[in-house]
């Protein structure tokens, strides 16, 4: 392979990731058309908070996938995503056709989210873990984190979509959302994204000759016939890996730890939580921002709302992979995800005093997407770096999966405090600030968690250099 023609195919591989990535991004689009799966199904927050819930735990179990992408490389992966995502998206389109089925069986419906995050890892793992392997170490954060912008920002436009074209009329109103439609084109989606990925993501090796001396005790001269002594001889050879991560191997700083040895690893634990406790507070929080703007007379500015973290989240994942490969040297990435889980506790402590002020409402809003864009992008890099990218796929799916613990419990929690505020019949809506105050009272102690916990993480590493 020609350097020309390593490049072309690397950087080729690099655009479908950010296609692939943006079409993953559309898990967190769930905020939008919520309440017309409410309406449509008549179902209770607690039963809404659960199909997030599950989707989240779909993403969570996201070491399945990394493992898979371990052991079988991205074109396998790429085509179990596209086997798993499309007939599940169509299950949900066809929701519609049988609304008394699914009004009273929300957990069947909950198993196709769980399908619909489980899905989506593959082609996640696939965009992600090919691009780091492909491109020099040096350049992870910045990879990363372009990968991660277009991850984060695709639901502004997904959101934009579904209240521009699936929507006929005043899109704030449920009765005019086409939510069944939405999933029929995630379908097709999902199903040209991940035929991209099989055709085009592959990990490419550069061919690159090296000289080394070696001493031989037999050889044949120009004749063949084999000849005694000692001789030492140059050999030129093209140096082709022999495995997806020889190429990461051969620096060997790195020690691939095994499965009992990661999970009995101390440091890996401590920063998994650490994740796990940040990412569900954003996660949360985004997935309840109509719900919020709702219970405080603010969802006429929906459509504006929802796409504030997205931007935001897209704008720090691009800036933030390059400020932190510049100036790794000077200020560790954990140093910068501390300041991320402080970013969420503000926003957090915002919304829980002054959620029905739409201008500290957006603010809070931002500050979060400024907490998920970093953690997202940052996180993926460290764990590349301290636990080897041998397993990856593995190490981060783990992670993602305590995330998605965190998540669904946080949720559960939320749904349930919220209905406990709906008035006897009163529906399945709850109006006023008091509807949400206790259920971001507990976003806000897992945000400070995660800050006690980054913290430790810090300090520990200080004393031990």
């Amino acid at each position: 392979m020609t350097e020309t023609r390593y490049q072309i195919l690397k950087f080729v591989g690099l655009f479908v990731g950010f296609i692939a990535k943006f079409c993953t991004g559309s898990i967190f689009v769930f905020n939008v058309y919520q309440d017309a799966i409410k309406n449509t199904f008549n179902y209770t927050q607690k039963e809404v908070e659960l199909l997030s819930s599950m989707l989240n735990v779909g993403l969570g179990v996201g070491f399945v996938p990394g493992m898979f992408y371990d052991k079988f490389g991205p074109t396998l992966a790429s085509g179990a995503g596209l086997v798993i995502s499309v007939p599940v998206f169509l299950l949900l389109w066809n929701t519609s056709k049988h609304v008394e089925f699914y009004s009273n069986n929300s957990w069947l419906m909950s198993i196709y989210f769980l399908l619909v995050g489980f899905g989506s890892v593959f082609t996640y793992m696939v965009a992600l873990n090919t691009n780091v392997i492909n491109f020099d170490k040096k350049h992870s954060g910045k990879i990363v984190g372009f990968l991660n912008a277009f991850f984060a920002g695709s639901p502004s436009v997904f959101a934009t979509i579904y209240y521009n074209v699936f929507s006929d009329g005043d899109s704030t109103i449920v009765e005019n959302q086409d939510f069944p439609g939405f999933m029929l084109f995630f379908a097709v989606l999902y199903g040209v994204v991940n035929l991209l990925c099989m055709i085009f993501l592959r990990i490419h090796i550069a061919p690159t000759e090296t000289t080394e001396n070696v001493t031989v005790k037999y050889y044949k001269d120009m004749n063949g016939v084999t000849m005694d002594g000692n001789k030492e001889i140059k050999i030129i050879t093209e140096h082709t890996a022999t495995s997806a991560f020889d190429k990461e191997m051969d620096d060997s700083a790195e020690d691939a730890l095994s499965l009992r040895h990661i999970l009995c690893n101390s440091e890996f634990h401590l920063f998994s939580w650490l994740f796990a406790f940040a990412s569900s507070t954003a996660l949360v929080y985004g997935n309840n921002i109509t719900v919020a703007s709702k219970s405080v007379g603010l969802d006429t500015y929906n459509d504006k709302l929802v796409i504030i973290i997205p931007i935001t989240n897209a704008i720090v994942s691009a800036s933030i992979g390059l400020i932190s490969d510049f100036f790794k040297e000077k200020v560790p990435r954990l140093n910068i995800v501390l300041c991320a889980c402080v970013s969420l506790v503000i926003s957090q402590t915002l919304i829980l005093i002054y959620a029905e002020k739409l201008t500290v409402f957006v603010i809070a809003t931002v500050f979060t997407g400024i907490g998920v864009g970093t953690i997202w992008s940052l996180c993926p890099t460290i764990m590349k770096e301290q636990f080897s990218v041998e397993h990856l796929g593995r190490n981060w799916g783990m992670a993602l999966l305590w995330a998605a613990v965190m998540a669904f419990a946080a949720q559960e929690v939320f749904g349930a405090l919220y209905d406990a505020e709906i008035p006897e019949g009163g529906g399945n809506f709850c109006y006023g600030k008091h509807c949400i105050v206790n259920g971001y009272a507990t976003f806000l102690g897992v945000a400070v968690v995660s800050v006690c916990l980054a913290v430790f993480i810090v300090v520990r590493k200080k004393c031990k250099s």
